[in-house]
């Protein structure tokens, strides 16, 4: 059992990892012959030492790098507790991490949430990735290939995705997950369509969201198809000029057979408002 409450860890594959953390964020863990890689930080620093100890639970070797999905707070404020590993985003999760205007509204918003968390919230020393790149970034161990990939922008700027290939195992950040809807405020939803179409090209057996249960191939193509439907429809209403609380009405209506089911769809409403405002924009 892991040390940290309401956390989990299963075994993907010989070696790979999923820790998934209840209603919270899951991180990835990948233990080679003499190191270990870690998939996102989590949201404080308390939560990266709690990651940690769960590392240290299945090995002693030593923790080289980290990856970051994206630059969201609840996915990288615990990097600062990674001070001697590499840490590997896209440059334009670098470039997020480095806006302070955007991390000074994310940290108030998370400080006025008065959750749990809130208040060490506002210590977190904010550290962005020291390793970049733009399209693909492949890291040879000595029992994996892991490729890093950059397929444009989606949930955020800086999305990517971390395919292991040999045993198809795929880290997909916030991009697409298993039953639950995501969450759209920092979106491009004019690219994030064709950017998820991307994913299905890379051979998965098995996925890890930022957030939920593992998923399969199956649920792979459900997560794609919300994003398709959603978007595809809110750009259709537009273009008729549908008043936009008949259009939420009517898509809620077309969606809750096939997705009424999944986290957060209670919330679908806001989300929608969120993508016919930028979309429109």
């Amino acid at each position: 059992m892991p040390i940290t409450t309401d956390a989990s860890i299963i075994e993907l594959e010989n070696g790979i990892f999923a820790r998934l953390h209840e209603g919270l964020t899951n991180s990835g863990i990948i233990i080679d012959e003499e190191e270990v890689i870690i998939i996102d930080s989590l949201r404080v620093p308390s939560f990266a030492r709690d990651l940690i100890k769960d590392v240290k639970f299945l090995t002693n070797k030593p923790i080289t790098h980290v990856i970051d999905t994206h630059a969201h707070w609840d996915h990288a404020w615990g990097n600062e507790e990674f001070t001697t590993s590499t840490i590997i985003g896209h440059i334009n999760c670098y470039k997020e991490m480095n806006d302070i205007e955007w991390n000074n509204q994310w940290r108030k918003k998370v400080i006025n949430s008065e959750d749990p968390w809130s208040e060490e919230a506002k210590t977190v020393k904010i550290t962005p990735p020291n390793k970049t790149f733009e399209k693909t970034l492949e890291m040879q161990l000595s029992k994996h290939k892991i490729v890093l990939h950059y397929f444009g922008k989606a949930h955020t700027s800086g999305d990517i995705f971390i395919h292991i290939p040999e045993i198809n195992v795929l880290f997909t950040g916030d991009v697409a997950m298993n039953g639950l809807i995501p969450f759209f405020g920092d979106s491009y939803p004019k690219e994030w369509p064709e950017t998820i179409n991307q994913l299905l090209y890379l051979p998965t057996n098995k996925f890890m969201a930022g957030h939920g249960p593992i998923g399969s191939y199956d649920d792979l193509i459900a997560a794609k198809d919300l994003i398709q439907v959603l978007t595809s429809q809110i750009e259709k209403a537009i273009n008729n000029n549908i008043e936009i609380d008949i259009m939420i009405t009517s898509l809620i209506s077309l969606m809750k057979p096939n997705y009424g089911n999944w986290k957060n769809f209670e919330n679908l409403d806001e989300g929608i408002r969120l993508l016919h405002s930028k979309l429109k924009g």
